[in-house]
This record gives C-alpha cells, sequence and structure tokens, in this order.
C-alpha cells in the first residue's frame, strides 16, 4: 500500500472526534437521567399579589381643631397627634358600646324598659344644677332602652348617661371597670374611662385615633348607627330630642358625637359616613368654637371623600399567583371572582394563596379588613410522568402570549402590569360594505389583530409599531419628519366620501384611508338615525398643533398627528365644541353610544380627565388624559374600541386609551413614554 500521509491524518481525526462526542453524549444522557429523578418534580406555588397603590391623605390647612385622626373600618388612616385629652362627651360613644354589648337587642326592638327611681332623678337634678346636658325625667317614669340610649346621644344628655350605666352595671365604678375591659379586649390602649359615664368630668381621656376606632364601632352596630343617624327624637317626658350634629346629612355624614370641655379640650367632634361596606370616621377636638368643629369636620369629610375610595383589589381572571416548575413551566392562577376594597398610602397588606390541586383560595388581608376569594389554576400536573421528564429534561417554555409580554417576577407592578394576563389572543375588525348591519357587532367583524406600524416613516415614539393603536400624547410625542410622512398618507374625506368639512380653513379634511371607510359607513349611519341631519368634521388630521390651554396640544403632541382622529359634531346643535353643551347635543350622546361599533373611540372621556378642567394638563401613569372632549373620536378598530367602550380592562366602565395599552401589557410606563 502506497504511503499516503494526507490519509493518515484523516483517520486519525476521524478518531480523535468521537471521544469529545462520546463525552457531550453521555454528559446529556446523565444530566436526563439525574432531572428525571430530581426532587423538582412537585409544583412550585408562588404568591403573585401585591395591593395596588392607594392615595396619601395629607394635612388639612387652616383648621381650627388642633388635633384631628381619620379611619377606615377602626383602621388609623392619618393622625396628625397622638396627644390625650379629656374627650368630652363623646365618652357616651363608649357607653353605648357597652350598653349594647351587656344588654343588647336587636334594630327594630325598643330593648329593656328602664324605671326611674329618686337616684336617677337625683342625677339629672345634678346635672341641671351644675350646668351640664340634660333631658328631663320624673319619677316613676318608664323610659325604654331605646329612649334612653337616643337622650343620650341626641341632645346629650348626662343625666340619662349616668342613669344607663348605673341601670346596666350596678354602679359607675363597675361600669368603669366593665368598659376598660371592653376597650382592652379591641385593642384601643390610649383610652381611660373616668368617674362618670358621660365625659362630663375631665377624667375620661383618649387620643382622636381612639375615638375614630371607637366611632366606627357605633356606626357598626345596627342600634347605635340607627339612633345616631336620628335628627330628632320624641321620648315620654323629655318631649321631642333634637340631634346636636348640625352636619348630620351633608356629605353623607351620618353622625356621631358631639363634646365640650373648654379649655382642656375645647369642641370635640367624631363623624363618620359609609363607604360601600366600609365605615370612614373623623375624630377631631380643641375647636375654638362649635361652629368651628362643624367646619373643621366637614372638610375632612370632603377631603377624605376625595382620597379614600373603593378599588379593585384583585379583578376577575387576573393572575395572584402561579405554578412552577422544571417539567412544567409557568401555570398561571386566576381570581374567579373580584374583590372590591378601600385602601390608604401604607396600608399593610398581605396574601395567602392556598391551592388544592388545581382550586383553592386567596385571602387578602388590608389592614383590619378580610377577604377570600376562590382562585383556579389554568391547568394541573402534580407530578409529570417519565415520558414528560425526558421530553422537558432541559426545562419547559411555554410560548404563549401571556409570556411574551410578561414576567411574573415584577411584583412591583403587578396591579399594572400583570392584568393582561387575562386577554385572550387580540382581535381586529374586518368591516366590509357587504355588512348591512352596521350597528351589531357580528363575529365577522373579527379577525386575528396584527399590529403593524402605523407609517414607515422613523420615530422616537415607541408606539408606531402598534398601528392604528399608536398613542400620541404630552409623554409619547412625534416629530415633525412623522407628521410629514403622515399627512402624505391621508385621504380626503370630502372628495372621497363626501364628508363635509364644517371649518372651511382646514383644508380637504384628511384621515387615514381605513378610518374614513368606517367613518363613512358610522355617518351614513348617524343620518338614518336622525334624518334631516348631517355630521361634519371640525378638524382630522393636523400637521400642527395648538396653544389654546388644556383643551389643546403642542405640535408632536396632539392625537390628530395619527391621522386616525376627527372632531365631529352636527351644527344643527350648536357649532361650538364646547363640553358644558353636552346634554344640547344628541349627535355627541349618539357616537357616545354608538361609535365602538365602527371601530371609533371617545378619546377623552370625562372620567379619566384627571380632575376639573381648571387643573394643568395630567396625563399620569394611571391613565388619565388631562382632557374632557366630547366631540373627539378616535379610530382603534372594532375589536379595541368595543373593550374600551365596554370597560373590559376598567370594571365594566369606558376607559382611556393610556389606560386600555397598559392593561394589555404594551406600555410599561405612561409617565416616562415607554413600552414593553
Amino acid at each position: 500500500m502506497p504511503n499516503n500521509p494526507q490519509a493518515r491524518r484523516r483517520k486519525s481525526f476521524l478518531k480523535w472526534w468521537k471521544l469529545p462526542v462520546a463525552i457531550a453524549l453521555v454528559g446529556i444522557l446523565t444530566f436526563i437521567v439525574i432531572r428525571m429523578v430530581t426532587s423538582d418534580n412537585e409544583l412550585q406555588l408562588v404568591v403573585n399579589y401585591t395591593a395596588p397603590a392607594f392615595a396619601q391623605v395629607d394635612t388639612l390647612e387652616g383648621l381650627s381643631s388642633s388635633r384631628y385622626a381619620i379611619a377606615v373600618d377602626g383602621d388609623i388612616v392619618y393622625a396628625d397627634s397622638d396627644e390625650i385629652y379629656p374627650t368630652a362627651s363623646t365618652a357616651k360613644m363608649i357607653l353605648g358600646l357597652a350598653i349594647m354589648q351587656k344588654k343588647p337587642f336587636n334594630l327594630g326592638e325598643a330593648g329593656e324598659t328602664i324605671t326611674i327611681t329618686d337616684e336617677y332623678y337625683n342625677l339629672y337634678s345634678w346635672y341641671l344644677q351644675n350646668g351640664g346636658s340634660t333631658s328631663a325625667v320624673a319619677v316613676g317614669e318608664e323610659i325604654s332602652q331605646y329612649n334612653a340610649l337616643a337622650s343620650v346621644f341626641l341632645p346629650s344628655s348626662n343625666n340619662m348617661a349616668d342613669t344607663l350605666a348605673i341601670w346596666a352595671f350596678g354602679s359607675l365604678d363597675n361600669y368603669r371597670e366593665y368598659a376598660t375591659k371592653m376597650l382592652s379586649e379591641w385593642g384601643i390602649q390610649q383610652t381611660t374611662v373616668g368617674i362618670d359615664a358621660s365625659g362630663f368630668d375631665a377624667s375620661t381621656t383618649s387620643t382622636t385615633s381612639d375615638l375614630a376606632k371607637i366611632g366606627a364601632r357605633v356606626l357598626a352596630q345596627p342600634v347605635l348607627a340607627e339612633i345616631v343617624g336620628l335628627k330628632e327624637r320624641a321620648v315620654p317626658v323629655a318631649g321631642v330630642l333634637h340631634n346636636t350634629n348640625q352636619i348630620l346629612g351633608e356629605n353623607q355624614v351620618a353622625g356621631i358625637k358631639t363634646g365640650y370641655i373648654g379649655d382642656a379640650s375645647g369642641y370635640c367632634l367624631v363623624s363618620g359616613y359609609y363607604l360601600g361596606d366600609h365605615i370612614v370616621t373623623i375624630a377631631l377636638t380643641g375647636a375654638k368654637t362649635r361652629g368651628d368643629s362643624f367646619a373643621d369636620s366637614l372638610a375632612i369629610v370632603k377631603s377624605a371623600q376625595e382620597t379614600l375610595k373603593e378599588t379593585d383589589l384583585v379583578q376577575t381572571g387576573e393572575v395572584v399567583g402561579y405554578y412552577d416548575s422544571w417539567w412544567t413551566g409557568k401555570i398561571p392562577i386566576r381570581a374567579t371572582e373580584k374583590i372590591t376594597g378601600i385602601g390608604w398610602d401604607g396600608a399593610e397588606a398581605g396574601a395567602d394563596l392556598a391551592m388544592t390541586d388545581q382550586n383553592g383560595t386567596l385571602k387578602i388581608q388590608l389592614g383590619h379588613q378580610n377577604y377570600s376569594i376562590a382562585v383556579a389554576a389554568d391547568e394541573y400536573v402534580a407530578t409529570p410522568s417519565l415520558w414528560q421528564r425526558f421530553l422537558h429534561a432541559f426545562g419547559y417554555q411555554k410560548h404563549t402570549p401571556d409570556d411574551e409580554n410578561h414576567t411574573f417576577e415584577d411584583l412591583d407592578d403587578f396591579d399594572e402590569n400583570n392584568r393582561e394576563e387575562n386577554t385572550s389572543d387580540a382581535t381586529a375588525e374586518n368591516l366590509t360594505p357587504e355588512n348591512e348591519n352596521h350597528t351589531t357587532e357580528s363575529e365577522d367583524n373579527v379577525a386575528t389583530e396584527t399590529l403593524t406600524p402605523i407609517t414607515n416613516a422613523p420615530s422616537n415614539n415607541c408606539t408606531i409599531k402598534y398601528g392604528k393603536l399608536m398613542l400620541i400624547n404630552p409623554n409619547y410625542t412625534v416629530d415633525t419628519n412623522f407628521i410629514s410622512a403622515r399627512r402624505g398618507e391621508m385621504i380626503s374625506l370630502s372628495k372621497t366620501y363626501g364628508i363635509p368639512e364644517m371649518h372651511s380653513w382646514n383644508g380637504d379634511n384628511l384621515l387615514d384611508p381605513e378610518a374614513a371607510e368606517h367613518l363613512a359607513t358610522m355617518l351614513e349611519d348617524y343620518r338614518a338615525a336622525f334624518p334631516g341631519h348631517e355630521m361634519g368634521t371640525m378638524s382630522c388630521f393636523r400637521s400642527v398643533g395648538t396653544s389654546c390651554g388644556r383643551l389643546c396640544a403642542a405640535t408632536g403632541a396632539s392625537d390628530h398627528h395619527t391621522g386616525l382622529t376627527c372632531d365631529l359634531i352636527d351644527t344643527a346643535y350648536g357649532s361650538a365644541l364646547n363640553t358644558d353643551d353636552y346634554s344640547q347635543h344628541p349627535d355627541w350622546q349618539w357616537l357616545r353610544e354608538n361609535s365602538y361599533k365602527y371601530g371609533f373611540i371617545d378619546r377623552f372621556p370625562e372620567a379619566w380627565a384627571g380632575g376639573p378642567m381648571s387643573e394643568p394638563l395630567n396625563v399620569d401613569e394611571n391613565g388619565s388624559t388631562g382632557l374632557f372632549e366630547t366631540w373627539h373620536y378616535r379610530y382603534v378598530g372594532i375589536s379595541a374600541a368595543t373593550e374600551i367602550a365596554t370597560g373590559k380592562y376598567n370594571h365594566g366602565e369606558y376607559d382611556s386609551l393610556e389606560h386600555y395599552l397598559k392593561m394589555r401589557g404594551l406600555l410599561k410606563d405612561l409617565k416616562l413614554g415607554t413600552c414593553e
């Protein structure tokens, strides 16, 4: 055989590569075997709930009262002082609660009967002589427990307060011992029950925080809640009793108790109102006059009502946790119902997720409020089979729309970024002239949505890739290159569809071709609904912005740059674009009710204006727009328009485009103008 060095080198090489390949194969097989027998077979349960952000309750300026506190269901939301002062007649709240605990009776009943003895009459005489508030009694008089409590809470009868305490507990000392223990059991630690039950003596002391907690218990007790809400009550001997609380009924105030004890505490007032199933109470002391106590309390109530609002802690379908393992990947666990609650900045929140196979329970604690709902996993695989382990030996990755736009680990952003887990595959419209019923959405109108760039022009606006869902506002701006390119892609509504332009200076009335087709269909149906009327445009595409205050947007920040927007009006109902005229504009009302069926939305609904129109522009991280325009309609496609108008991601209420895109997981930070 001839000597061939090249052949020998090839044979040598062929032998050489077999060794590393063999080692690699052995390694891979070893890894697979190890993974198949490791302990990471069981599903790992992970709680993924975090409470939404709540508003902060701030100090009010200019109050006469030197101290006040606010509580929600007995949890202190705000307190500007922990100083201890005499309670004055607000001490009667403690008496009422002790009486209803010692001698309870139901709403609609009168309770037990109390016979006025010489001892009880002498209490009346003593308070009368010493300047205390009283209600007249007579020896031998029989008064029901209900009427006695009404005497205590309405005219703030000191003699009836002590009478009830002695009647129920045998003596004022016994009452003090009982009430002290009762408060201690409730965790109310800064309150001292004094020598009387009325608060006339300065020995009963407390803080505004404790008084707010006690007031919450009064409004939670059905009989007492009814009594403190009475403006007057007729009782034997004393006649008609009038409630000393002058703000009862104002701004939903439901009671509770006034008080005055001179310079020590000044005028005191504990007020409360109901917010859904919750109780908000405000306690203040140190007001200079009785009028100040009422005015200050009402101011705090109004401030609390603007700040403390019910919100969805968990929405139906929201991901609250997930199963995870090497073999299964992340399996979302979703709420099967929603939780609505009230929270505040700094509220302690916790969650506990307990699962039994595919179903389980989510328990949420917010302050002293406890909630519990059923949850269910999308699927459940307790222990994978050997075949599943072999197939997913290198880990299981689910490639679904959920995981493409979201990672579960970012718990801080859960409330805003995690709710897109409730979305199904996005859809879009396919409206054609053959669809005779333009006002009814059908499956024929819906196809798979594709988000393609609205234009080929470059832009620093990251939403350009979302096509007709593109967002332009003061935080998501475009440059003049985009605006110029977009103008060249428009068609004339007037020339193509005969849609009139109500402002002749606006030129050819330009709009995106797809949006124009849908607009023409919508306005045709409007004419059919209002014979003899014609709806036209006041402005559609704009090359420049405007500078007329809050209702306008600078160049680069206007929704009109999208080429998908028109201001619409039927001049038969007035030619001015003015939100004050909404009730006189059947055209705008028709658009609000029907436009989504054609792919258009009310771009700036009132609920998302972010405050009175006198305030500065307010495009915030929650989806507020800063604008309220009843004439401004934007094309987004039938599918998205339907979800926005029906509030798919906004508890059934009309959504803003900003909030909708955030909930779908397409936007990351509305303030910074970033996308996912």
